[in-house]
């Protein structure tokens, strides 16, 4: 039995639907029971011969990772775990909400875990975890580089970077531990979710880019990443897995040309993006609601950050990333929140 956490997110959702294909037993967490549509929808998108057998052989479980309780009684009878749960957001003002769902939530997991003797845990990180100082001079980030505690980041990356530390922590306690780092996720799902959002506001009509780069990852490649590990029982590792580093103007050219809307054309430099964080943060204060650019996110979209994917690739013979051409198409003809 395979508990997946955060199983109706855009990744947890992907990782039921192939264990399931897969032969997998699967228990799915989640806490709100409306969510299992998720699931529903995303088997009918890839298997719909098969998609209603599969999704009767879930096993459901609610709960809350922050609940001691709801975490033990999950685990009962399971012999491996993804952990896919964790809280995603730039506001400030979910800081110690971020280091209790991300941080305090991954210890719950992997405390109970060795209690219940899992035999393989795997912990979906993020990029957002990885530290900037290293001895390499090309100024592309790997797993090997080391978290800066000076450096300005966003309270998301902190909790992640604490999160996998609690996962090293119980791997030193006899726990087998595997970590994964995706870059921004795309695939099927709804757009007004995760990195999502940003095919959204580029359907609605966006005239600005930034000069800023990352790198950009199809949810099934990541999925599959976690399935190998599972299958070959790979563990002791952690893994970038990052598929295309482009430019977010590159990005925004090829998702528009797909969605056969007008691409931003206007470029947004520091000073205007720093002018619309403000402004957006005034305007969500007088109507109540939270802002759709925050400071750390402004931030973000001024910087080039380069990722390596040479260590996943070494680690999985014959394993290759989808292109982002495909991986959008993909996630265009996915879109489930129309």
């Amino acid at each position: 039995m395979v508990l997946v956490t955060g199983a109706t997110g855009l990744l947890g959702s992907h990782v039921v639907v192939e264990l399931l294909n897969n032969g997998f037993p699967v228990r799915a967490m989640l806490r709100d029971e409306n969510r299992k549509g998720v699931i529903a929808r995303l088997l009918n998108f890839y298997y719909p011969e098969k998609a209603t057998v599969l999704f009767d052989q879930i096993e459901w479980v609610y709960g809350d990772i922050e609940d001691l309780t709801d975490v033990k009684e999950a685990l009962v009878g399971v012999e491996k775990v993804v952990h896919c749960a964790a809280l995603v957001s730039f506001h400030r003002r979910d800081f110690w909400r971020l280091i209790n769902v991300n941080r305090k939530g991954t210890a719950n997991m992997v405390n109970f875990s060795l209690e219940a003797g899992i035999k393989q845990f795997v912990h979906v990180s993020s990029t957002a975890a990885i530290g900037s100082d290293t001895p390499e001079t090309d100024g592309i980030k790997r797993e090997s580089n080391h978290w800066n505690a000076g450096e300005k980041v966003s309270g998301y990356s902190m909790s992640k970077y604490n999160a996998e530390k609690e996962v090293w922590r119980a791997k030193e306690e006899g726990l087998a531990v595997s970590i994964v780092n995706p870059s921004l996720l795309f695939g099927p799902g709804s757009w007004d979710e995760s990195s999502l959002t940003i095919l959204r506001t580029l359907n609605n009509g966006l005239k600005f880019y930034t000069k800023g780069a990352n790198a950009f990852v199809d949810v099934r490649d990541v999925t599959e990443i976690i399935l190998r590990m599972l299958k070959e029982e790979k563990t002791g590792g952690r893994y970038l897995v990052t598929g295309t580093n482009t430019t977010f103007k590159a990005f925004f050219d090829e998702a528009c040309k797909q969605m056969h809307v007008k691409a931003p054309s206007i470029l947004a430099g520091p000073f205007l993006t720093g002018l619309a964080w403000r402004l957006s943060a005034i305007f969500s204060r007088l109507v109540g609601k939270r802002p759709t650019i925050t400071k750390e996110s402004a931030r973000s979209s001024q910087q080039t950050t380069v990722y390596s994917n040479e260590k996943v690739l070494k680690a999985f013979p014959g394993f290759q990333f989808r292109s982002l051409e495909d991986t959008l198409e993909n996630t265009i003809r996915g879109r489930m929140d129309k």
